[in-house]
């Protein structure tokens, strides 16, 4: 497919010239076959798309390859080069991008900025990421994501390699994304929660419409007089199909009453992927000292529009509200809180 582009008028040394862009758009499957005895082009592992519509907010997961770790260069340049990117982070072989979705201009430079994202956008299934880059970032911005695994198809906007500026926008899949915290499941006897609702999360996932992506146990206050032994509760994320929601919502209540162990299960829902700063500070403040205000929490959670569920007891509410307030920092989830540093 070929498209004419508008032209494009802009000044150079004082003078005006009229340019024309000539696109082409490829399935990856066609794009495989186009590059199949290209040594110097190769595939990302995968791409994935999920947008929060109450934040307006799409994170973009890029799976650079097989392995346990990979370059930060992306996770570098993109938050400094474009101004959508508002996150970045890296995670053994995976990048994350939290983006705003809209269009914005990119001054590219060799080494200081070679490689950005100039627009994102949402549709009812669709997301759609424009890359553009310089060098060896034009060609993973033109060929090398348009390869990878989850692309519906590719947009060729300038052709890349040595020394050229690559441009294209890949079409991926819409997906949305859930995350529930589950506390207080376990006994003195016998349980273990993380074990527990980990278990659950991988039987309802079927690697496709609904994806268990993430898991983070969350060190709450360690001298809390009522815990079972170390005090954590537990969280786990999701990227589903859009309305698949309530299915993992209502499978995780079933599967917690036939497996709890304790009287004060309790879960709490988020959908998307997006912790409110409140959110955040109340789940530090869960890591400092005893807290036991059920009012208080009930009204959070009606605040930040989060859902709860009482399994066996409301109890747990207050350690589950806890695991979700740190699901997107599992390295500070796992800490213990200041003034407990030290081997006692």
């Amino acid at each position: 497919m070929e498209i004419l582009f508008p032209k494009i008028s802009r000044p150079v040394d004082g003078i005006f010239f009229w340019a024309k862009i000539m696109a082409k758009t490829y399935t990856r499957k066609q794009l495989k076959e186009r590059f199949k005895n290209t040594n110097w082009v190769f595939g990302y592992k995968e791409l994935i798309a999920a947008y929060d519509k109450k934040n307006n907010l799409i994170m973009l997961i890029e799976d650079y390859m097989d392995g346990l770790y990979a370059e930060a260069w992306r996770t570098f340049h993109f938050p400094r080069t474009s101004p959508l990117v508002k996150y970045a982070k890296r995670e053994g072989t995976k990048s994350i991008f939290y983006i705003k979705p809209g269009r914005t201009e990119l001054k590219l430079i060799p080494a200081f900025a070679p490689i950005g994202i100039r627009k994102a956008t949402v549709s009812k299934n669709e997301i759609k990421i424009n890359y553009s880059g310089l060098g060896g970032g034009g060609v993973s911005a033109s060929y090398c994501r348009g390869l990878a695994g989850g692309v519906k198809k590719i947009e060729i906007i300038r052709e890349a390699g040595g020394n050229k500026h690559g441009e294209a926008t890949v079409t991926l899949p819409r997906y949305h994304h859930l995350i529930i915290g589950v506390d207080d499941t376990d006994t003195p006897e016998e349980g273990a929660t993380y074990a527990l609702v980990h278990n659950i999360a991988n039987k309802i996932q079927d690697g496709k419409n609904i994806r268990y992506i993430s898991h983070v146990n969350t060190q709450l206050y360690p001298k809390n007089p009522r815990k079972t032994k170390n005090c954590m509760s537990t969280s786990v994320g999701f990227l589903l199909k859009p309305g698949l929601e309530n299915k993992v919502i209502n499978f995780f209540i079933r599967e917690l009453k036939k497996g709890t162990l304790s009287n004060n299960t309790s879960m709490i829902a988020l959908r998307g992927f997006f912790i409110p700063p409140k959110l955040k500070q109340f789940g530090k403040i869960l890591r400092t000292k005893f807290f036991n205000n059920l009012s208080y929490v009930k009204r959070l959670i009606k605040e930040l529009d989060l859902e709860y569920y009482v399994i066996t007891g409301e109890e747990g509410l207050i350690g589950s509200l806890g695991a979700i307030s740190l699901h997107d920092n599992p390295d500070l989830a796992a800490s213990l809180p200041p003034g407990f540093s030290k081997l006692k």
